[in-house]
């Protein structure tokens, strides 16, 4: 693999990610989440109904998808893991939990859809969705510009959804990873430390969408392996920090594809003629 070509590399990066996403998603439903509740809710399904039975049905269903992109990665797949990723995104707000939760699983639907738009969609043909969806050995400028804003829109998104979170919506569980360290409640309100950490990760998803230069993409990777590890070093699930690799898989892919992503704009470039000057304009 260390000798494969840096797109099959990227395929493989992205393949996993997804695989350990829905995998990490399926974990918490079948630890029965209470989070989820709301959701379940919201379409008239009652508290004990889904305690005995949806949690466990979703959760199933989302393994299997995870374990399905592993070893038969169909088109189809991939699609539904974009779409159910919007989708679950989508029902955070729809519950009134804000739309900072939304853009915070940016990595949820933004990493699928990366590799959907490298392997390519299958078309008009039902064959073409179900058929099994390979390394490419290779792919169009316009696929890999597609890939590329798909993993930087997810990862731009993500972080800024999760400074929304300190900076506007004061997240209760944030104190537990500032007490990890030592600081209390207290010294975090006094200094204002949500807010500017909040802003710091805003202002970090922005850098993200301007240039994502090597130099950032390794800072991020670092920071979100960093901070998503508080999420069980201070009591939670580890589903929670296996469900968001989105978060750690799209700063890698940014890297990797970062000079198939230069060649891709210069070939268009260079394919699209300037618009000739009109009649008479000075060409000097």
């Amino acid at each position: 693999m260390m000798r494969a070509p840096t797109l099959t590399k990227l395929y493989w990066l992205l393949r996993i990610g997804v695989a350990v996403e829905y995998v990490g998603h399926g974990w918490a439903g079948l630890s029965r989440s209470r989070a989820w509740l709301p959701y379940y809710d919201l379409f008239g399904i009652s508290a004990d109904f889904a305690l005995d039975h949806m949690f466990y049905i979703t959760g199933a269903i989302d393994i299997t998808v995870g374990l399905l992109v592993l070893v038969w990665p169909a088109r189809i797949l991939l699609l539904h893991a974009t779409v159910w990723g919007v989708f679950t995104a989508l029902l955070r707000p729809a519950v009134g939990e804000g739309w900072w939760e939304f853009l915070e699983r940016g990595g949820n639907y933004g990493m699928p859809l990366a590799l959907l738009i490298l392997v390519g969609l299958g078309g008009w043909s039902v064959r073409g969705w179900l058929l099994r969806a390979d390394a490419p050995a290779s792919v169009s400028d316009s696929a890999l510009i597609g890939a590329h804003w798909a993993a930087r829109g997810g990862l731009a998104l993500l972080l800024i959804g999760h400074g929304g979170f300190g900076a506007f919506e004061d997240k209760p569980y944030w104190y537990k990873f500032f007490d990890f360290f030592g600081l209390t409640r207290s010294t975090v309100e006094s200094g204002h430390l949500m807010v500017t950490f909040g802003i710091f990760e805003i202002l970090l998803g922005l850098a993200v969408l301007v240039k994502p230069g090597r130099a950032l993409l390794l800072f991020v990777l670092a920071w979100k392996l960093g901070t998503e590890l508080l999420r069980p070093l201070v009591g939670q699930e580890w589903f929670q920090f296996v469900e968001r690799d989105g978060d750690y898989v799209l700063p890698v892919a940014l890297i990797l594809m970062a000079g198939l992503y230069a060649r891709a704009l210069h070939q268009r470039r260079v394919a699209t003629p300037e618009a000739p000057a009109p009649r008479g304009a000075p060409t000097g």
